[in-house]
């Protein structure tokens, strides 16, 4: 079966849940097709429960809810996917306008209270999920300052705008795992307070906020179907971990639209340039630098259809080849396949000796001597669905990894077939409640539910 016909069927099955505080009135009756003899009563409290799981505020918080649901006795598999396929936020339809919410948001060990600017269309759907747009401020601004250049953008396409102000200095942009971790809150708050339609997550960013999405995707490239940086750019620099041109290719099947004054900081431009030569190399699926020969650090957004590219670019978490860089363990997974750690070779903090000539290079050949030594410390594996129940990868750096497998993609009653670097793993599966509920609790991805983990090796 497809996954969409998947989807359709346990949509068919689930009942209308809220997964937030509070119950519905009533529940309707199940289909008949739904063999679960779970009463409407026992899934309101699954549902309850799932959604207390996925409130917590931490990922080790969470997984401890997600393995003590698990070992809940009696509650089987499709008893679970029908609760997460019915997950939506508690409460009403939002109301159209536009507001400022104050939000406490967990961000790594501390709790960060920001103001968060919402821009919700008279044209939002009336049932079902609406696309989200992630929008992020430039230096010392806030959210407030995005959501106007949207807002008409937002009407047409009945498309959700979220922009955030960072609780931080908002000196700049500075690469840290904080500002990752912030804005990732940032999302996972609108996902829980709005029905976001997983598969139509964006990410843009104006300056500082460009490179801040730049930088988000390129760290989390499954969360978004596409980004949209404006005067923002990746960046090569051997400085900490703000070098994050050695993860450009865990973009390739991610939509970009790139928009930038040509008369910029040249050293962005270089760095814009690169990438996007890279993207064309790579045969990226829709990646494009739109410049303005007559602009500086500024563009002009009516450049681009956008009712159009909103309508037409989604996330596919199934696609049949997957590409992950990586460097640092946490963030190293793309739709199905996750780096779990590294081999020797690997590191995310890279301090290249300098060549002896070093003093006599051209800043060019600096730029490409920096990114060349960050690139050999740079894990990367490419996975391939090459037919039902076989994978065949190919790895540098990576010492193991995983696949996450929904009903659609592995017959848990056949063995997985895994061809890496070359050597042949067989695993026999089963689906696993522990995978499905760990899983969800983080990600709470209704539209992909894996429930079988092939580990490698």
């Amino acid at each position: 079966m497809r996954h969409t016909s998947r989807r359709s069927a346990l949509a068919a099955l689930a009942l209308v849940l809220v997964a937030g505080a509070g119950a519905p009135d009533r529940v309707p009756k199940a289909s008949a097709g739904d063999a679960s003899d779970r009463s409407p009563a026992e899934l309101v409290a699954l549902a309850r429960d799932l959604a207390a799981a996925v409130d917590q505020p931490t990922p080790k918080s969470r997984a401890l809810a997600a393995g003590a649901l698990a070992t809940r006795a009696g509650v089987s598999v499709d008893d679970w996917q029908r609760v997460m396929v019915a997950f939506t936020p508690a409460g009403a339809r939002p109301t159209a306008g536009a507001a400022t919410e104050t939000a406490s948001l967990p961000v790594l060990d501390a709790t960060e209270t920001t103001s968060i600017a919402v821009v919700v269309p008279a044209t939002l759907p009336k049932v079902g999920p609406a696309g989200l747009l992630l929008a992020f401020h430039g230096q010392g601004g806030h959210g407030g300052q995005m959501t106007a250049p949207w807002t008409a953008t937002a009407e047409a396409a009945g498309l959700l705008v979220v922009a955030p102000t960072d609780a931080g200095k908002n000196e700049g942009y500075l690469f840290s795992p904080r500002e990752r971790a912030s804005a990732i809150a940032a999302l996972r708050w609108a996902r829980r307070r709005y029905d976001v339609d997983e598969n139509r997550v964006f990410v843009t960013g104006w300056s500082r906020g460009g490179h801040m999405a730049w930088d988000v995707a390129l760290h989390f490239p499954d969360q978004f179907a596409a980004v949209i940086p404006v005067v923002g750019a990746p960046r090569v620099a051997n400085q900490q971990a703000q070098n994050n041109v050695r993860y450009l290719e865990n973009l390739v099947d991610v939509s970009i639209r790139d928009l930038q004054g040509s008369k910029d900081d040249p050293r962005a431009l270089k760095s814009l340039h690169l990438a996007f030569e890279r993207f064309a190399a790579w045969k990226a699926r829709d990646a494009k630098l739109i410049e303005f020969p007559d602009r500086a650090h500024d563009a002009d957004l009516s450049a681009v259809d956008w009712n159009a590219f909103f309508g037409a670019t989604s996330r596919d978490p199934r696609r049949n080849r997957v590409v992950r860089r990586a460097a640092a363990p946490g963030t190293a997974r793309s739709a199905y396949a996750e780096i779990l750690s590294f081999d020797a070779t690997v590191a995310e903090q890279v301090s290249p000796v300098q060549p002896k000539d070093w003093n006599q290079m051209s800043d060019d050949a600096k730029r490409a001597f920096i990114e060349g030594e960050i690139d050999k410390k740079t894990a990367r594996l490419e996975v391939v669905r090459a037919a039902p129940n076989r994978f065949e990868a190919k790895s540098t750096g990576v010492a193991r990894w995983r696949l996450l497998l929904d009903a659609d993609m592995a017959d848990a009653s056949k063995p997985v077939l895994v061809v890496w670097n070359g050597k042949t793993i067989t695993r026999g599966v089963s689906p696993s409640k522990a995978v499905l509920l760990k899983d969800f609790v983080e990600r709470f991805d209704r539209t992909f539910l894996p429930v079988i983990e092939v580990a490698v090796p």
